[in-house]
């Protein structure tokens, strides 16, 4: 079970004009990154991820990874801009990113398509085989931090989502080593490898300007924590719907 912790540390501070700094006087980015670094220790400690380390991916695994990626993806631009019809016109430079960072994030899904298309793995151009519960839960519960609760609750996706690579390295390693997969069919992976950094350091600068309450502060661990918890689901069904969960790993 997730444990949230109080918000009784994240009381507002005085703020002066035009600073970064919000309220939450920068707690908030301890506390993310503690639940955020637990979280992948779980998932380092799962099935799924156990298996990929140990034995590497087969053709099927990875076809199902890939394929909830570009589900969960395809969703990522649109809720992004959804989230702005809860903003404040009051609150432009965070209007700006959402707007920014929506635009580029349109159209990534159709890497994962050149990519698993250049290793024999996808027919045609078009995907039809429908999300695992896991993604389709993530998917639409980023649409529903998005309507109800706007783009700072939605940030705390952004948090984890931006700076995954190198939790991530691991398994893109054992993908190029037993699937014999260079960059050319890593495109989706190594295109975001190379914006993502500059993205990362745009939503904290985001995060301490637009963080001005607890209440909004702890909106952000929150949508954190169960995005990433999520995502982490997502992996570990694929790894059971590839038919690899009865034998385990090792």
């Amino acid at each position: 079970m997730i444990k949230h912790e109080s918000t009784a540390a994240l009381a507002p501070s005085p703020t002066e004009p035009g600073s970064t700094q919000g309220a939450f006087d920068g707690d908030l980015f301890t506390r993310l990154n503690l639940s955020i670094a637990d979280l992948w220790a779980r998932a380092v400690a799962g099935k799924f991820w156990r298996h990929v380390v140990a034995k590497g991916f087969d053709r099927e695994l990875y076809r199902l990874v890939m394929i909830q990626i570009f589900h969960y993806t395809r969703h990522n631009s649109i809720n992004q801009a959804v989230a702005a019809l809860r903003a404040s016109p009051d609150e432009p430079a965070l209007l700006r990113f959402v707007y920014s960072h929506a635009r580029e994030e349109l159209g990534h899904e159709r890497l994962v398509v050149k990519d698993l298309k250049s290793i024999g793995l996808l027919p045609s151009d078009e995907i039809t085989e429908g999300p695992l519960p896991a993604t389709d839960a993530l998917i639409n519960y980023l649409y529903g931090v998005a309507l109800r609760e706007g783009p700072v609750a939605r940030l705390g996706y952004s948090y984890w989502a931006e700076s995954i690579y190198h939790q991530i390295a691991p398994l893109i390693s054992a993908a190029r080593e037993s699937l014999g997969l260079g960059d050319d069919n890593l495109t989706f992976f190594v295109a975001h490898a190379e914006i993502d950094s500059k993205h990362a350091e745009q939503v904290r600068t985001v995060l301490a300007r637009s963080v001005t309450t607890p209440e909004r502060a702890e909106a952000v661990h929150r949508v954190a924590v169960t995005s990433l918890w999520l995502t982490i689901q997502l992996l570990e069904q694929s790894f059971e719907a590839s038919g690899l969960g009865d034998g385990g790993a090792s």
